[in-house]
């Protein structure tokens, strides 16, 4: 890598503030790692690859990220001179070739990032075979979200297709340091006033702690791993279900939302439910298109009891986050200050994350497909994440659960219980009907 030289201090947006946060809270721990990999089924130039990640690496500040301690609050640069070479791995020779790769790429994927003073990304090609090809992507969640993943692999994409037909694939800069500018202008807007009083009016009454860390006591004060547990529905019952919810004018979100309320509010006896919802922010056309971490939580919270019919849950958690969305670029941490919590998601339990990202693309032709990796903690009790990053393709839902408050058993009832009838093709009224039942 060429040297690096930096210029102007700035400081953390209120995102980013809220990642550092809770990472210091576990130092050396990979807790914001976040990425995946590529699955490339074709020949890739290795040269040009190199040339296509550098130019989407200057033409994309938030990758040159570099992070700075300060007295309080860390600081952080945006490097001008980055030039990496492209650290390539060769399976192809070995038996198992794609199993090594897989293994390596997960190796790597849960070592913690040094925070400070140096580069918060790490990109990696691995080959498998002549016509297939790994492209591991690992970024601190500092300086990207999942939105900012999808960018990044459509436009290196793009740049190496120019590259191959010998055309020049300019993008046009979007700065991160527009939105460090726009946050801080936020925090001193009328609009942040009453977003404050409206989370304090709504958790006037702060919920009790949905789940328990029962298994807490075996990690004696260390930071609780997790382990994922993947469960995969049929696109052709996707779609059935994604018109259930227009017919109903809700989303396919509100509807799997509305059977996570059914089987928490049952099985531990409650009248509300809190859970985490991440929010896109980028409300702007050019923020849509910057590379960055704008994502934020917004804590919902929904006291529906247990007599409506599933089509009136649904309908009034939708009306309850049109509500919260109004407010949702208020951070997270800003609620629990004003609250008086202190832990970075001490509101909810668990989080549901639906991420329909755009990773539909190829390199000189070759499909390319994208997979997420999970790296071994949550801070949560439960996190879902629901990946549709492929039109056509079936849709995984990943159960990410911490070892202090689930074990394998317990996910897999959930699953069974929420998510089982989903995939053998019944209604959505029908998965209610059990639910009910159980």
């Amino acid at each position: 890598m060429t040297p690096i030289k930096t210029i102007k201090h700035y400081p953390l947006s209120s995102p980013q503030r809220d990642i550092w946060f809770d990472q210091i809270l576990h130092p050396n721990v990979p807790l914001y790692n976040i990425g995946g990999y590529a699955r490339i089924d074709g020949p890739i130039d290795q040269a040009r690859f190199e040339k296509a990640l550098n130019q989407v690496i200057q033409e994309n500040d938030a990758l040159r990220i570099i992070l700075h301690e300060g007295e309080s609050l860390p600081t952080q640069t945006f490097a001008e001179n980055v030039s990496i070479k492209l650290d390539f791995h060769d399976f192809s020779k070995t038996e198992n070739a794609h199993e090594l790769a897989l293994k390596w790429m997960k190796q790597e994927f849960v070592k913690p990032f040094q925070l400070y003073d140096g580069l918060l990304f790490q990109f990696a090609l691995c080959k498998a075979s002549d016509n297939c090809y790994y492209w591991l992507m690992k970024y601190h969640h500092l300086i990207v979200d999942g939105w900012a993943a999808s960018l990044i692999v459509q436009r290196v994409a793009a740049t190496y297709n120019a590259l191959a037909t010998k055309q020049i694939a300019k993008q046009k800069n979007y700065a991160y340091p527009d939105f460090i500018q726009n946050d801080q202008a936020y925090l001193e807007s009328e609009r942040f006033v009453k977003a404050k009083r409206y989370w304090q009016e709504k958790y006037q009454k702060v919920p009790e702690p949905l789940l328990m860390r029962r298994y807490a006591a075996q990690f004696q004060g260390k930071t609780m791993k997790s382990h994922r547990s993947t469960l995969c529905l049929q696109r052709a019952f996707y779609n059935q279900l994604i018109d259930f919810a227009s017919k109903n004018k809700v989303s396919t979100f509100h509807v799997i939302l509305g059977a996570l309320y059914c089987y928490f509010v049952r099985t531990c006896n409650r009248e509300d439910f809190t859970i985490g919802l991440p929010t896109l922010n980028r409300n702007s056309a050019a923020f849509k298109q910057t590379v960055g971490l704008f994502v934020g939580i917004s804590p919902a919270l929904f006291r529906f009891g247990t007599n409506l019919s599933f089509v009136e849950l649904v309908e009034s958690i939708r009306k309850e986050l049109q509500k919260n969305y109004r407010h949702q670029r208020f951070p997270l941490g800003e609620i629990n200050r004003k609250i008086e919590r202190h832990s970075y998601q001490s509101l909810f339990d668990l989080t549901l994350s639906y991420a329909k990202h755009d990773f539909d693309t190829h390199f000189n032709g070759n499909p390319a497909r994208t997979f997420y990796l999970t790296n071994g903690f949550t801070p949560n009790a439960l996190v879902v994440f629901i990946e549709e990053f492929h039109q056509q393709d079936d849709v995984n839902i990943y159960f990410d659960y911490n070892l202090g408050a689930f074990d394998k058993d317990e996910i897999e009832r959930l699953k069974a219980v929420s998510y089982t009838h989903l995939r053998a093709h019944e209604t959505p009224e029908h998965l209610v009907c059990r639910l009910l039942l159980e």
